[in-house]
């Protein structure tokens, strides 16, 4: 379901600025992710109307923007883990933002979750937390999984140590980043949805080297990658094996890209429609 009330929603063209609505304010969607991966996939199903930006471009291009004449739907990478929510801090305080969709991949947890799934967080938790519940966009619950995503510190490789963090908490999916980024934009009084993409199941291993290949920037680090394989050659054959996964998983990604910028269209949001 759209967030304009039904049979009100304007048909501006993508160039055109927000109509001026008498008591009505509005604000733009804004989409973050940890990797550059990750918004180049989204913004690819998005088209035209979303535009990939990293931190430093973002600080440059939003600054102070009117979110009102805002003709793209900016797609930010943050980087991984605990160095995105910091950043998350540094994207907040150029503009006004909001509301704000956290995506990008995940580990599968929950046997029923494969690769490629799009799950839409109904709930965010820490290990030896109980899970705080998120709002879940109509757009979103009507056509996905929904379900629990489990954020922690360090990488979740293994097929065993999947098993137990599902055991321990309940969860769908585990990420490094949801349960900050929700958290620092509650604190902000912003709306915020969380939704990941399975890029490798439960059953599947990632590479203890996993995290070198991206640097904290959320770039993807060419030079961890071959100092990975220099130092062990066979990690080439755990990549392959992943890589179905993680093709599937951009699919998932372009699919929400698409699916979201064909409902928002620039991104225009009435505050009291957000939903």
């Amino acid at each position: 379901m759209s967030g304009w009330p039904p049979g009100s929603s304007p048909h501006t063209h993508p160039f055109e600025t927000v109509p001026e609505i008498p008591g009505l304010s509005f604000r733009r969607l804004l989409v973050v992710t940890a990797l550059r991966d990750e918004a180049l996939a989204f913004s690819r199903g998005g088209g035209s109307l979303c535009r990939p930006m990293s931190l430093l471009q973002a600080e440059r291009d939003l600054r102070d923007q009117d979110p009102a004449r805002r003709v793209f739907i900016p797609v930010v990478y943050l980087g991984p883990g605990t160095r995105g929510v910091e950043n998350l801090e540094r994207l907040l305080a150029v503009a006004e933002m909001g509301p704000i969709l956290f995506c990008g991949f995940a580990g599968g947890l929950s046997p029923e979750v494969i690769a490629g799934e799009i799950l839409v967080a109904r709930g965010v938790l820490r290990p030896g937390e109980s899970p705080n519940p998120v709002p879940v966009p109509d757009l979103l619950s009507s056509r996905y999984r929904e379900g629990i995503v489990v954020t922690v510190d360090r990488p979740v490789s293994t097929p065993h140590e999947k098993a137990c963090l599902r055991e321990k908490t309940g969860g769908d999916v585990v990420d490094m980043e949801s349960a900050g980024w929700l958290s620092l934009a509650a604190s902000r009084g912003i709306p915020a949805w969380a939704v990941r993409v399975v890029s490798d199941a439960w059953e599947e291993t990632l590479p203890p080297e996993a995290m070198s290949f991206v640097d904290f920037w959320g770039e993807t680090s060419t030079a961890g990658i071959l100092r990975s394989i220099l130092f062990r050659p066979a990690i080439l054959i755990s990549i392959a094996r992943l890589l179905p996964g993680i093709l599937r998983a951009q699919a998932g990604l372009r699919e929400l890209g698409k699916r979201v910028s064909c409902e928002y269209g620039p991104g225009i949001l009435p505050d009291r429609g957000l939903r």
